[in-house]
């Protein structure tokens, strides 16, 4: 945003009133008034005046809008698409009551074409939601109508799972992969969430769907997925109500990766 601004005025403003780190636009704004009226005298000082306004007007536009999407952009969701031979890998370590590692595990996954990452400077907060509206009823873990977790796993585990809504957080250095061939079939924004849908080719339950909210300002990614079709999980992401809690989500660097796919348990 900053950069975008800083390119489209130095279009227009062509040195040496100062106005802290903003001078170099005011003199432009100077300087190309100046060359208009130098040959009007009774216009010198009324136009100076004007371009004085202008600059400082710029200036705090300029100012407002970047501290403005810093605000809003606390935290980044990296889709990763893999085009070439990359494998991601990952490790889960396994440490006593003393901190001594007791085991690794060593995770990648060969078959994966698409994993995410976050990029934050601050913790999120733990979130809860609230459906709205269900195509049938499921089970989830919280109290109050508020959740963690929710979803309809489905008759038997020999069936595909209807839906399930998960919750993850934006946590520098940990990779979240989708197992299986996905694509990206469309990137919108709802608000003040950016939205990701995408089909998983699984090649035990067929295509699964998926709804991914991700919120910049709060560093949560919310998937709604399942077997059902992509406009019946839209609805039910539609209609979450999220709410942010107090408490700061906590991040073991020793379990780096994680896995998106729906799963039962």
């Amino acid at each position: 945003m900053k950069i975008v601004l800083a390119d489209l005025a130095s279009e227009c403003f062509d040195e040496s009133i100062e106005f802290g780190e903003y001078n170099e636009m005011t003199a432009k704004i100077q300087r190309r008034v100046l060359a208009q009226i130098k040959d009007d005298q009774r216009r010198k000082h009324f136009a100076m005046r004007q371009a004085l306004s202008i600059a400082i007007i710029a200036a705090v536009l300029v100012s407002l809008l970047t501290v403005t999407a810093y605000a809003l952009g606390l935290f980044k969701l990296n889709k990763n698409l893999i085009t070439d031979d990359y494998i991601p890998r990952g490790r889960w370590i396994e440490r006593d009551s003393a901190g001594q590692i007791i085991n690794i595990q060593d995770m990648d996954y060969p078959d994966a074409n698409l994993f995410f990452t976050f990029d934050g400077d601050v913790k999120p907060h733990h979130i809860e939601f609230k459906p709205g509206w269900l195509p049938m009823e499921g089970f989830g873990w919280g109290e109050g109508g508020w959740y963690s977790y929710y979803g309809n796993e489905g008759d038997s585990v020999i069936v595909a799972i209807p839906y399930q809504i998960e919750v993850f957080y934006a946590l520098p250095g940990y990779q979240l992969v989708m197992m299986y061939k996905s694509e990206i079939v469309e990137e919108t924004i709802w608000g003040e969430l950016e939205v990701t849908k995408l089909i998983n080719h699984d090649p035990y339950w067929g295509d699964v769907n998926y709804v991914l909210l991700f919120s910049p300002e709060h560093g949560y990614m919310i998937s709604v997925a399942g077997c059902l079709d992509m406009e019946t999980l839209e609805k039910i992401a539609q209609d979450l109500e999220i709410r942010i809690l107090d408490e700061e989500v906590d991040y073991n660097s020793d379990y780096n990766i994680g896995i998106l796919n729906l799963g039962r348990g």
